[in-house]
């Protein structure tokens, strides 16, 4: 009787234990959710006294190494991600994609970039730069790993139970090579490539890992915006380790004015109402030549045959 009293007492208390334990163990991942990401995006400050260029980010080239099925657009995906992170590192003027290709689309210019990589050569107005970039080898690993307490080792006294908490641990590896370049010359202005490896709890990255009974080498179906945090950690590493040579390269840039004001051979009115087409009267004889279309955006002087002002890529009127 006393027995049975007791191994009852045992498991009652057991119980309460493993409840609380729980409990704090649930407040623990809870705290612990997405707390890899809480820096991303967070860069030291951009140089003083440097002019922001206008970059653009064409589709990435993203090849994958097993791990992730149902990879869907993670070219374009890619370049979402890093679309947004060059605009918190605050040292360019971003082109939102849907700009950037409409941009190519008015001015012919299609196929002039391809994932990760300039195709040709040609004058993009209204961007300085292309932000090239390559993810290789993207490969995401799950492991399960047990942990807890087990109360079978004393199942002599209390009866045999086994009370255990299985932890998914993801491995993210893969290569980042992101490379600015200048598209109407091809020449590329500054690169860097490195090894991006992080292994922590699914929990801790943010992720939603399905299958939690698979295999560790099993593919993980992951959704959209999971995809995106892997590519965002990586992404983030890259361009933190860029950031040194990319502001050595913004401290060399020439000052840009044209930007500001009017170029010094336009007439001094203000940029809002750009002279009239009867300020520049065409020489006799010669039809139209010498007349010029002013930007109403920066003032500058543009051919009459111009769809595009040639400074800042606005649609002339």
């Amino acid at each position: 009787m006393f027995l049975s009293h007791l191994k009852r007492s045992g498991i009652a208390a057991l119980a309460v234990c493993a409840g609380i334990m729980a409990g704090c163990a649930s407040s623990k991942e809870t705290a612990g959710r997405d707390e890899l990401t809480a820096n991303v995006g967070r860069y030291d400050s951009a140089p003083q006294g440097v002019n922001k260029p206008r970059v653009g980010v064409p589709p990435f080239n993203v090849t994958t190494n097993g791990g992730i099925s149902n990879n869907g657009d993670l070219n374009g995906l890619a370049a979402d991600q890093m679309t947004t992170l060059l605009d918190q590192t605050e040292r360019f003027k971003v082109i939102e994609r849907a700009q950037l290709q409409g941009l190519l689309n008015e001015q012919n210019l299609e196929g002039i970039v391809k994932s990760g990589e300039l195709a040709k050569q040609g004058q993009v107005r209204g961007v300085d730069y292309l932000l090239l970039g390559k993810v290789t080898n993207l490969r995401v690993k799950k492991e399960q790993k047990a942990n807890g307490f087990g109360l079978a080792n004393i199942g002599n006294v209390i009866g045999g139970a086994d009370v255990k908490n299985k932890e998914i641990t993801v491995t993210t590896e893969c290569g980042v090579d992101i490379r600015l370049v200048n598209p109407t010359t091809g020449e590329l202005l500054t690169s860097n490539f490195s090894e991006y490896k992080r292994t922590d709890s699914a929990k801790s990255m943010g992720l939603q890992v399905l299958g939690a009974n698979a295999q560790s080498s099993a593919s993980m179906d992951l959704s959209e915006d999971d995809k995106g945090k892997i590519l965002r950690l990586a992404l983030d590493d890259a361009v933190r380790k860029s950031l040194p040579k990319i502001d050595n390269f913004l401290r060399n840039q020439p000052a840009r004015t044209a930007d500001t004001a009017a170029p010094v051979n336009a007439p001094a009115v203000p940029v809002s109402n750009p002279p009239a087409a009867a300020a520049v009267t065409p020489t006799p004889g010669n039809g139209a030549v010498g007349a010029k279309r002013f930007c109403s955006e920066c003032g500058t002087a543009n051919g009459t045959e111009s769809k595009f002002c040639a400074k800042c890529g606005h649609k002339l009127d």
